[in-house]
């Protein structure tokens, strides 16, 4: 039997922006009326309504949706008996595509509530949107040319992504604890941070948590771009009336995030130095982020890549290319000076990183190198009988000489570079007491994937099952490792890496025009080698962990594993909830506890590299790049980021040029609304249009 509908609603959702509907149903008033006439189930229609053929728009889209549905007594925590009761999804809801669920009333209850989210999957541009239409019947059959009949009954409310990121409302009678959220490359912080943004919301300490918003579609233009931005928004929100009582901050970001926020707490130490003075800094945490850069885990096509500029700005940082001003990278100068005086005031500094499926970054490089590897092959089940005889972090640092094959164009797809799993290799300097091993040996039993391995994992990755979903206790615990590492814990500075760092002391002198050429190509030489990166990595771990505890926690999650430690989209990534859990436990509405307690300066804040991080934190000088990096981005110069020159501002990479051609295919699509087949050059006659309201309409969702 067909069904009226009893509720039809359009909407649509653009970059990084999610609609939650909210259906209220209260269909018996008591329950003997329940009993004596139990009420049919409802059923609930997504439908993607755009045209067809923008299903093959991936670049200038993807103009898909994420659709997932649940009863508002759902909890990741609690188990799920009824199969009725269990949530159901869509991880990718194409153009033209229905998602279809049941609604079940099949137990008693005077008012029956579900959520439904609807998230934009777009990636590349911030002007077009993505519409869908929501239908609720009381039957699975139905006439889309019936009126709608409304229900009383029947009220479904909707919230926008700024209703969702502005509530709850924190307790303006209790001191508030500010938390802010960093996305990554190509990602965004309002729709691939929600999860996270709610799981922190329902601690019990009185948390407000925001994330900027403006960085979308521009996390190529480099990390002083993107931390500068999320420093100004952060003393914007202090303007707020309803954070006046704020007196706490802590900083959580995923992948680039990590980067973006160190960049953010020396620019507001430097540029608004009364910032940490009022706000006690609380929890810094970074989730599979790039600390040490790439580079080094990548093969050698990468590194040029890199290089040329394939991404932006913000692969010449990642790819430890010397700052304009100085001859060090901008990520060597980073730990240095503010940043230093700042980090190490947090009560708790915690990096989250994945050992396996992610094949974005590297636990190298998230786990800050050293790692108690003996401990971790103990648990992994690698354990050597030569590994028993020493339980230091490995000093050495693996052989840069061996690349492993991974498709670049899958990882672009998953927001980032691709890596390489590394061999196992031993440095030729040794410790002289100790037999202390490379960086991965004791993981070397750690499965390299394929090629077609590879592109599985980020095309098709794999989904949690319902069981994952419904019980918790069915789920494994992913936490391999989780300890607090100290100064202490560190090897001692190998003789290369002091001579290494001898030679950068001497900076400063005028060199002649060959000098610099000839040290160009040197640094381009050891840049393919891998021997200059690998210093430079060592000497970045060691300056973020000059007299700061780090706790490291190494999780094994199911691919996409980048995705998934964020959990980017609630039930498609899943597999990170207990990661997420795991956060929010341990760092909010936990009693906190004292660190090293160190606020006065010394050398390290003083140093060298202080004073030159310290130069490029200059608030005019950021300001004045920003908007010359803006006002190029307008100019939409062709294939600029392919033909970037050393100091060129026109640094968009190549979301740029897919930002571009997504306007163009926004402009398609518009002209073919109201056009048809003229936009093709095609003659349609008046007299054969068939009227819009005919019963026989061909591809009606163009028109």
């Amino acid at each position: 039997m067909v069904a009226p509908l009893i509720h039809k609603s359009l909407h649509s959702v653009g970059i990084g922006q999610t609609t939650r509907l909210e259906i209220e149903y209260s269909p018996c008033c008591s329950a003997e009326e329940y009993l004596s006439l139990p009420p049919p189930s409802l059923w609930l229609r997504v439908r993607n309504t755009e045209p067809l053929a923008l299903r093959a728009a991936y670049v200038a889209g993807p103009y898909s949706l994420y659709v997932d549905c649940r009863p508002e007594s759902y909890s990741v925590s609690k188990k799920t008996f009824v199969t009725a009761d269990q949530p159901v999804f869509e991880p990718q809801l194409h153009p033209g595509q229905t998602f279809c669920t049941e609604l079940s009333c099949h137990t008693y209850n005077s008012k029956y509530k579900w959520l439904v989210d609807v998230s934009s999957q777009m990636l590349f541009s911030l002007t077009q949107t993505v519409n869908f239409e929501v239908c609720v019947s009381s039957g699975r059959e139905i006439d889309e040319t019936i009126a709608v009949k409304s229900d009383p009954r029947l009220l479904v409310g909707v919230h926008d992504t700024l209703d969702l990121w502005n509530l709850p409302l924190p307790d303006p009678a209790k001191p508030t604890h500010l938390v802010i959220l960093t996305h990554g490359l190509h990602s965004n912080v309002s729709a691939d941070m929600l999860f996270l943004k709610e799981m922190i919301d329902a601690s019990s300490e009185n948390v407000v948590v925001k994330g900027y918003f403006g960085n979308a579609c521009k996390t190529e233009r480099g990390i002083k771009y993107l931390g500068s931005r999320v420093a100004e928004y952060v003393i914007g929100l202090l303007k707020n009336e309803s954070l006046q009582n704020t007196t706490k901050i802590s900083f959580v970001g995923h992948s680039l995030g990590g980067l973006v926020q160190t960049f953010a707490i020396a620019y507001l130490e430097t540029n608004y130095p009364w910032f940490f003075q009022q706000l006690q800094p609380v929890n810094f945490i970074t989730l599979a982020s790039p600390m040490l850069g790439v580079v080094h885990e990548n093969p050698a096509y990468v590194k040029i890549a890199l290089q040329a500029g394939v991404a932006g700005r913000t692969g010449h940082d990642l790819g430890l290319q010397f700052t304009e001003q100085d001859n060090k990278p901008l990520l060597l100068l980073l730990p240095s000076g503010p940043t230093h005086r700042i980090l190490k005031r947090f009560v708790r500094r915690t990096a989250y990183a994945n050992v396996f499926n992610d094949g974005i970054v590297p636990l190298r490089t998230s786990a800050l190198l050293y790692l108690d590897y003996k401990g971790l092959s103990t648990i992994l089940g690698t354990a050597k009988p030569e590994l028993l005889s020493s339980a230091k972090i490995p000093r050495d640092l693996p052989d840069a000489s061996k690349d492993s094959s991974t498709l670049p164009f899958l990882a672009m797809l998953s927001y980032f570079m691709p890596q390489k799993q590394r061999s196992i290799g031993r440095s030729e300097e040794q410790s002289a007491t100790t037999e202390e091993h490379a960086l991965g040996d004791p993981l070397g039993k750690i499965h390299k994937p394929s090629v077609l391995e590879s592109a599985t994992s980020i095309f098709l990755p794999p989904l949690p099952p319902m069981k994952y979903i419904t019980d918790p206790e069915s789920r494994q615990n992913v936490i391999l490792h989780d300890r607090v590492y100290t100064e202490k814990d560190l090897p001692p500075l190998p003789g290369k890496l002091k001579r290494t760092i001898k030679r950068r002391t001497s900076e400063g002198e005028k060199v002649g025009m060959m000098q610099k050429i000839s040290t160009k190509s040197e640094e381009i030489k050891q840049l393919l080698l891998g021997s200059m990166t690998e210093h430079y990595e060592e000497e970045i771990a060691r300056e973020y962990h000059k007299q700061m505890l780090w706790r490291k926690v190494l999780v094994n999650l199911m691919p996409d594993a980048h995705n998934n430690i964020v959990v980017r989209r609630r039930f498609a990534n899943a597999f990170g909830w207990p990661v997420v859990e795991h956060l929010v436990s341990n760092h909010f509405g936990v009693e906190e506890i004292d660190g090293l307690d160190i606020t006065n300066e010394d050398s390290f804040d003083l140093g060298a590299d202080g004073a030159e991080l310290t130069k490029i934190l200059s608030m005019d000088v950021i300001k004045r790049e920003n908007e010359e990096l803006d006002r190029n981005s307008v100019l939409d110069k062709e294939h600029s980021w392919i033909k970037i020159t050393e100091h060129s501002e026109a640094f968009d990479g190549p979301a740029g040029v897919f930002q571009g051609f997504s306007e163009r295919m926004l402009q398609l699509k518009q002209e073919w609304q109201t056009n048809g087949l003229k936009v093709f050059g095609g003659k349609t006659d008046e007299n054969d249009v068939e009227p819009v309201n005919s019963k026989y309409r061909v591809m009606d969702t163009f028109l």
